[in-house]
């Protein structure tokens, strides 16, 4: 599981110079706030007596990071 805080940090710090790397910040930001939405979903459906765990929710629904040179 990332660490939200951390990457808004590094975010933070590392404010974007050129037009692609605000585009890249932009999806950035994005991906988190999917990730965050589909925690709480997440974590909604399993208080409706659901038999997969929170964790295999989250697992089935995570984004997986890539790293692009």
């Amino acid at each position: 599981m990332p660490d939200y805080s951390d990457l808004l940090a590094f975010l933070a710090n590392n404010p974007p110079q050129r037009e692609s790397e605000r585009r890249l910040h932009a999806s950035l930001l994005e991906l988190m706030a999917q990730c965050l939405r589909t925690e709480e979903t997440a974590a909604e459906n399993t208080q409706d007596d659901s038999t997969e765990t929170l964790e295999e929710i989250i697992e089935k629904n995570h984004i997986r990071w890539v790293r692009y040179n």
